[in-house]
């Protein structure tokens, strides 16, 4: 079919230009269709990625009820077989200066940084960090965002009062950091010391405890296993692990998995019945032509061959240049979804589409060209 359509792409293209205005008009809409294909792909690669890194051997311990959970619950998950370390934290919300300017602030016990080896820092970070109370390390967003520097003292207003009540913690930038899979997140860590010893109320709480686990196959069991030993207590625990917990929050309001298929499903399935007409209207036009060239030689199987190599070209022409416009928008939405550019399989993708589109819409035409009754179409004409 290929060495055909290079054969006779004259022929093809003359045909597909009989109606210059349907043709550009067609080819417009399947880029339209393309465009939302490949951004749609783009983002579903997107959140398939920051999930893929999300760990499974990263368990988060916390409140089912929302009352804090003492220390000592770090030492009975420890005593668990395969838990490999514990670390417990306070998590809370702030801002900086202004409420719009708002960021997550991690309050880190020990081992907490252990237990994110993606967290690439010196030795004599992890030291300053360890011997300065109030020292801060920084999300490279929030620096950017903010433009802090290392050596900077900054106030952050927090949702944790201090003994005399005010909510203004000020913290010292230490260094600023990366995160694989969370570039896009504003938040600081800084000690748990620093935080608990200044807080008005429960002190000698966490309201998050983090696990790294030996074997990530059993992270459900050992989760039901650290619930269960709190199960009758006055603060009963929910154990998840880092990746179900991703998978949660994308899907606890709205399902994107499901709502990208559907939408990419239905443009595509629109397009069968643009393409398809496109092509019936001009094989209708085309009836007497189409005679001519059986009278001279071509057989009915070379006019479906031909007619199918039309729609391919139409929705193959469109298919292309929809996805290099949605590879050129994808910079746009790298702040949602952390990537900026299409992966190379979704070009192959969307071909296989468009050709998919092309085979069925054509059929039906192509089958009548097959079919086509040299001398009742001449006596049409």
């Amino acid at each position: 079919m290929m060495s055909f359509a290079v054969k006779y792409l004259p022929l093809i293209w003359a045909a597909l230009w009989r109606r210059k205005v349907r043709t550009v008009l067609t080819v417009l809409s399947i880029t339209v269709a393309f465009v939302l294909f490949g951004l749609l792909q783009g983002v579903d690669a997107g959140f398939a990625h920051i999930v893929e890194l999300r760990r499974l051997d990263r368990l988060f311990t916390v409140s089912r009820f929302g009352v804090p959970l003492p220390q000592s619950y770090g030492d009975r998950i420890a005593r668990i077989p395969d838990v490999l370390l514990v670390a417990y934290s306070i998590q809370t919300g702030g801002y900086w200066r202004d409420p719009k300017n708002g960021l997550g602030v991690v309050g880190a016990g020990e081992g907490y940084l252990e237990a994110f080896p993606e967290v690439k820092l010196t030795p004599s970070l992890r030291k300053a960090f360890a011997s300065t109370r109030g020292g801060a390390l920084v999300s490279r967003a929030c620096a950017e965002a903010f433009g802090w520097r290392v050596g900077d003292r900054i106030p952050i207003v927090t949702e944790v009062p201090q003994r005399d009540g005010s909510k203004i913690w000020t913290f010292d930038v230490l260094a600023v950091f990366e995160m694989e899979g969370r570039e896009t997140d504003r938040f600081i860590v800084t000690n748990y010391s620093y935080l608990d010893e200044g807080r008005i109320e429960h002190r000698g709480t966490a309201n998050v405890l983090v696990e790294r686990i030996k074997n990530p196959a059993q992270a459900g069991a050992i989760g039901k296993t650290i619930d269960g030993l709190f199960a009758n207590s006055d603060a009963q625990t929910r154990t998840i692990s880092e990746r179900a917990e991703g998978l949660s929050q994308q899907n606890v309001s709205f399902n994107t998995k499901f709502f990208i298929e559907a939408v990419t499903a239905a443009s595509l399935f629109t397009l069968l019945f643009l393409t398809g007409n496109t092509m019936m209207q001009s094989v209708m036009q085309r009836i007497p032509e189409l005679a001519v060239l059986r009278t001279v030689g071509f057989s009915g199987f070379a006019l479906l061959v031909l007619v199918l190599c039309e729609a391919a070209l139409i929705t193959l022409v469109g298919a292309v240049l929809g996805l290099f416009i949605a590879d050129t928008l994808m910079p746009l939405a790298k702040n949602i979804v952390g990537v900026a550019s299409i992966r190379p399989v979704v070009f192959l993708d969307g071909a296989l589409a468009a050709l998919l589109v092309a085979l069925v819409s054509g059929a039906p035409p192509a089958w009548r060209a097959r079919k086509l009754n040299i001398v009742d179409a001449l006596v049409a004409r």
